[in-house]
């Protein structure tokens, strides 16, 4: 029985470190990602925010329902002046009256209904031009985030290539340390030789400690930019070869840059078109039709549920309202987005230039990069062949200690090339994507 419970807490313990630890590509980072992101989830928020208004324009063009109770208890009637005149001779004196009862309950149902409004006309226009606006900045941030999570992932990768790497030059090291010892024991190596090479041994152990620490560092970094806790150990299915094959871009000169920006700012510029048009509009008459059912009880004692004093009365009616004087109001908040218009303009240009600037500054890079990428690949099988060669070469006594060390590190440095010029490649790639406005 002991030995079962001991292999189902083992077991229990092998599943929970499984279910931590994740394999992950680049395109399940992203995703993940565009579902976590609170950035993300509060641009989402704003747009059903957004929707939300355009909702409530809608309802203004419903029936208005209202409903008032008003009980009175007159302490004291108001007292009213009628002239002689009226009850008797024309010199007869005035006379003071009181009408009205001690209790005076009104209750009312209101009704009303507008015909015809010009500024919910407008706002309707509005809110659903803003709506589109809020989409655009979703697209935006989904951008933004798919940048952010792929040039994360790349220097995670990176520094997981490095990891490989520095962990080869370790086992490379001490070959050569265990070559070096076998030839002082043959005389054909000295002391100096074994020292020497046991400091390369120990300076690629500490470069294969702090590669890893950076590793560690770079998936912290994605998991971050992903958020998502549910992951502790992932485990990066991509390579680097594949991403190469996959990034491959030949920027096209004159390319239509399709910047969600430029998008933003001609919708923005519409929204501004429209308030324009609403403060003409406002111009113009608001209809309505209204009505009224009320019931009003009269007594001098308050018995409303058994007595019959409820006096019905009701009306209805067609009002226009009609702008004539707002101090100018409406012509300066005009004047104001007329303003603001030619200001969206000059900010639509500034915005096409300076995306064209940004476009041809990454193109530029990314021809940078791929050149570099393509001469680091060189330099690396020349030398990885160079390496190999003095291997045996000190294996068989035809060349020093110090040749071998030259080459080794000259290996080690064009690794490291090739790797930066990787990373470096794949993040042009991304960047001028995204200056054309096609990630």
């Amino acid at each position: 029985m002991k030995q079962i419970v001991i292999f189902f807490l083992l077991g229990s313990m092998f599943v929970y470190g499984q279910s931590n630890q994740a394999m992950l590509s680049l395109n399940d980072a992203i995703q993940r990602a565009l579902v976590n992101r609170y950035d993300l989830k509060i641009q989402k928020t704003s747009t059903k925010i957004t929707e939300k208004q355009l909702s409530e324009v809608g309802t203004r063009s419903l029936p208005q329902i209202s409903s008032d109770l008003d009980v009175r208890y007159n302490s004291q009637l108001q007292t009213n002046i009628l002239p002689g005149s009226i009850l008797g001779p024309p010199n007869a004196p005035n006379k003071e009256v009181q009408f009205g009862t001690k209790y005076n309950t009104l209750w009312g149902l209101n009704l009303n209904q507008q015909l015809f409004n010009p500024v919910n006309l407008s706002d309707r226009k509005i809110a659903n031009i803003q709506t589109e606006y809020q989409k655009q900045n979703e697209k935006l941030t989904e951008i933004n985030i798919k940048q952010d999570v792929t040039e994360a992932y790349f220097t995670a990768l990176l520094w997981k290539e490095k990891v490989d790497l520095s962990a080869e030059n370790v086992k490379r090291a001490q070959e050569v340390y265990q070559v070096t010892q076998n030839q002082l024991s043959n005389a054909q190596a000295t002391q100096y030789d074994v020292q020497r090479n046991l400091i390369d041994v120990e300076n690629a152990k500490a470069t294969d400690e702090q590669n890893k620490n950076n590793y560690k560092l770079s998936v912290n970094d994605l998991l971050y930019k992903i958020s998502d806790d549910s992951i502790r150990n992932p485990i990066l299915t991509d390579k680097i070869t594949d991403l190469i094959q996959a990034f491959s871009l030949i920027p096209k000169d004159n390319e239509e840059i399709k910047r969600t920006e430029l998008t933003q700012e001609k919708i923005q510029l519409e929204i501004y078109k429209l308030n324009m048009k609403k403060q003409s509009l406002t111009y113009l008459p608001t209809l309505s039709v209204y009505g009224n059912y009320s019931l009003q009880y009269l007594n001098n004692d308050f018995t409303p549920f058994t007595s019959k004093n409820w006096y019905p009365f009701n009306y209805f009616g067609v009002k226009a309202s009609i702008p004539i004087f707002d101090g100018g109001l409406k012509a300066k908040t005009r004047q104001e987005y007329e303003l603001r218009s030619e200001m969206s303009k000059f900010n639509y240009s500034k915005l096409s230039r300076d995306f064209k600037q940004e476009v041809q500054s990454t193109q530029t890079a990314l021809n940078n990069a791929l050149s570099d990428l393509t001469y680091q690949k060189k330099n690396l099988s020349l030398i990885e062949d160079l390496y190999k060669i003095d291997t045996e070469r000190l294996k068989n006594g035809a060349i020093k200690q110090s040749d071998l060390t030259t080459t080794y590190y000259t290996l080690q440095q064009t690794q490291t090339n090739y790797l930066n010029s990787v990373y470096n490649y794949l993040v042009a790639v991304v960047r001028y994507k995204k200056a054309s406005g096609i990630l």
